[in-house]
């Protein structure tokens, strides 16, 4: 029997819905009954891998159902292999050269983000090159073997899927040109707190645009693209009746695999250790056995579980306390230049901390560390009980002084609701006295951030009025630093020459740069002049000398230092040293510091308020108020790694140690590290093997096993 002749009978589409049916069944399941979670479905803050997941098991169900049906009935679809090799489909040479310049530029482009001499740089280029020309053969078969085995009139769908393949890849350039993250990264985090929020996602980005307007743009983009390829399909059929036909994809395929092969091989011999590493951590994809080994020296670990500090509460101390989050203030932010009040604040009536750190480059991660004392990765076990209606207790930081009977006030410009900053570090349900923030579609949100940060101080000083003194803690959290970096109209900021967009350029050149971060500090400046008023008031109400007063940033901004803008891209210094200012009562005794981080701050109030050392003993951070310690290692980490893959960094003095592992994590820290690079003063150590690499890493940082894990063994 003939394909034609069985072809589009209601058997084959029966056979075909089946086919998709029976592979998209368990996702179904989940909408009615969330606990029936397919184990290949990944965790929130996955939604893109969701989404190919859910794709692939589409066109492989599609494809199988439709296969099915020509195997029942004993047809063979691509009647002969001769015939099959030169069979002609729509999506031709036209859309495989568009699409092979777009990919091959793509990867081309993250190369020049590495430090490769200009031997590694080519012959990358090539690899790179070949190895877009195999993803795109692989596609296209796959495709047409999928188009084969549908009906008719859903032939089209493979064919769909692959036009919208180019424009998914020049998206993806743009996200890591002006990022340094790509679009399925962009893409996963829109689920991130346990739910589709394009909405809040945008918001913290410091977005305007409403998520119905980026659905439809991007919904009018995919049509877009489909009718271009269409048409590239009908230009190359008006120019010549010779279409793309798979003998050429399969030539392609294996020419181009041979020469990955030869390059990748090749590289052993004479790339530099760093570079063959560096490229393969930097792409997703590798087709071929050749790769270097993962890092410098690999580590199995098992970390030390976290453990929440007993809490005596019995202190009589009771100074009021002032903590002041700043979005997106790096350390050298504060300069006398534009922010004179704070640069003089720090210096003079602080204790001295040299370089200060945030524990991570994102916003719900360091505000996590900031309140609980805990790593990072931890934030993610306490969002999940969050999200699943669980209780959950405060943090020790605010459990501390509940125990003492402080009057608790937060006060935020932004939505606490984002990534559980609310749930994960008051309580669920919180246990504030006062709370106010700017949630979605409130009176307050429709003010401007700088409005509602005067609107904040403003009530906050009015409250101070009424309130008896100690016993007091105020939080209130700044976001006029964040991208679009703003300030009110009646603040004369200090600097003229600046960004008036707030946009952030793919091929900046150096004005481009001084005037984006022009418009930053201007609205670092904002901040400084509202801080300082707010100080003064203190003063002059005779509620300044007794109090506790921290000030601090929740993460950097990078201004393409490291080819980067904004944050959440890497752990370098920029995104990650903030300032961390602490003014103590008066009288108590400050020992200077060569560094401390937010992981110091909770160990050092269970000090000040005389808890016993057992209390904060098992803590990754160290008491600041304790003299005669020695100097810790400052530990940051994120699972926001960009395409740098560096999901830890170690810095002591300096020397810094980089660690990736194989996937970010989730909610268990991960098991296998591996160490990407130790740097000196005068850059990467020159050492050769993994014997001295490891000693090397417990020379320079030799207390980072006991503080931080159970076993740590050289693989």
């Amino acid at each position: 029997m003939e394909v034609r002749k069985i072809k589009d009978r209601p058997g084959h589409l029966l056979f075909w819905w089946v086919g998709i049916a029976i592979a998209i069944v368990p996702y179904l399941a989940m909408l009615i009954r969330p606990e029936w979670r397919a184990s290949w479905f990944l965790p929130p803050g996955r939604f893109a891998d969701n989404i190919m997941i859910v794709g692939r098991h589409f066109l492989i169900g599609a494809t199988l159902g439709g296969w099915l049906w020509f195997l029942v009935n004993r047809v063979n679809p691509l009647r002969s292999v001769k015939g099959w090799w030169k069979q002609e489909v729509p999506l031709n040479w036209i859309w495989f050269v568009l699409s092979f310049l777009i990919y091959a530029t793509h990867n081309i482009l993250l190369l020049f983000n590495l430090p490769f001499g200009p031997g590694e740089l080519v012959f990358a280029g090539l690899g790179r090159a070949l190895t877009a020309l195999i993803v795109l053969s692989l596609l296209w078969l796959s495709a047409h073997i999928a188009s084969l085995a549908s009906p008719t009139r859903f032939r089209f769908l493979p064919w769909a899927a692959m036009a919208v393949f180019p424009g998914l890849l020049a998206a993806d350039a743009l996200g890591i040109l002006f990022w340094k993250n790509s679009l399925k990264f962009i893409v996963n985090k829109i689920d991130e707190e346990g739910s589709f929020d394009l909405a809040g996602q945008l918001a913290a980005a410091g977005m305007t645009q409403t998520s119905t307007g980026i659905l439809i743009g991007v919904a009018l983009f995919v049509l877009v693209l489909c009718g271009l390829c269409w048409g590239a399909a009908k230009l190359s059929q008006w120019i010549s009746a010779r279409h793309f036909r798979p003998q050429f994809a399969l030539l392609v395929l294996l020419l181009a695999w041979v020469g990955v092969a030869a390059e990748k091989g090749s590289g052993f011999a004479w790339k530099s250790r760093k570079a063959l590493r560096m490229e393969h951590n930097s792409y997703d994809i590798h087709l071929t056995p050749l790769k270097p080994e993962p890092g410098l020296v690999s580590f199995s670990a098992v970390w030390k579980d976290k453990r929440r500090p007993e809490i005596d509460g019995t202190s009589e101390l009771r100074p009021d306390i002032y903590v002041i989050m700043i979005e997106s203030v790096r350390a050298d932010a504060i300069s006398p230049e534009h922010a004179p009040f704070l640069s003089s604040f720090r210096d003079q009536e602080c204790q001295q901390l040299g370089r200060t750190w945030a524990a991570s480059n994102a916003t719900h991660f360091s505000w996590y560390s900031f309140f609980n004392g805990q790593l990072p990765p931890f934030w993610s076990e306490a969002v999940d009980v969050a999200r699943a209606g669980g209780e959950l207790p405060p943090s020790p930081f605010i459990e501390i002084l509940k125990k003492a009977n402080y009057r608790m006030e937060v006060r935020a410009v932004c939505d606490l609701g984002y990534n559980g900053m609310s749930s994960t570090n008051f309580g669920v349900p919180h246990v504030m006295d006062y709370l106010k923030e700017a949630a979605h579609g409130s009176e307050f949100d429709q003010l401007t951030i700088p409005q509602r940060e005067i609107a904040n101080f403003a009530e906050m000083k009015e409250h101070l009025q009424n309130q008896q003194k100690g016993g007091n803690f105020h939080f209130i959290a700044l976001d006029s630093p964040h991208f679009t970096y703003l300030w009110d109209p009646s603040f004369e900021p200090p600097y003229d020459h600046y960004d008036e967009n707030a946009a952030f350029h793919a091929f900046p050149n150096a004005d481009d740069i001084v005037r984006v971060k022009n418009r930053y500090l201007n609205s670092v400046a904002f901040v400084d002049s509202q801080i300082e008023e707010f100080i003064h008031m203190l003063k002059k109400k005779n509620q300044y000398d007794d109090s506790i007063i921290i000030i601090t940033g929740d993460h950097g901004e990078e201004f393409h230092e490291n080819g980067s803008w904004f944050h959440c891209s890497s752990l370098e210094a920029e995104q990650t040293s903030v300032p961390l200012m602490i003014k103590w009562p008066e009288g108590t005794n400050l020992p200077e510091h060569q560094s401390a981080s937010h992981l110091d701050v909770l160990p050092s109030l269970l000090h000040y308020f005389g808890e016993a050392d057992s209390s904060y003993a098992g803590l990754p951070g160290r008491p600041l108020l304790k003299v005669n310690q020695e100097e810790a290692t400052q530990v940051t980490m994120t699972s926001l790694c960009g395409i740098t893959g560096i999901a830890m960094a170690w810095r002591k003095g300096d020397y810094s140690a980089t660690f990736r592992w194989e996937a970010p994590w989730s909610n268990e820290l991960p098991g296998f590290l591996h160490l990407d690079d130790l740097e000196g003063p005068e850059g990467s150590l020159d050492l050769t093997t993994k014997e001295e690499w490891e000693a090397a890493l417990w020379k320079y940082f030799p207390d980072v096993k006991e503080r931080l894990f159970v076993e740590f063994e050289r693989k």
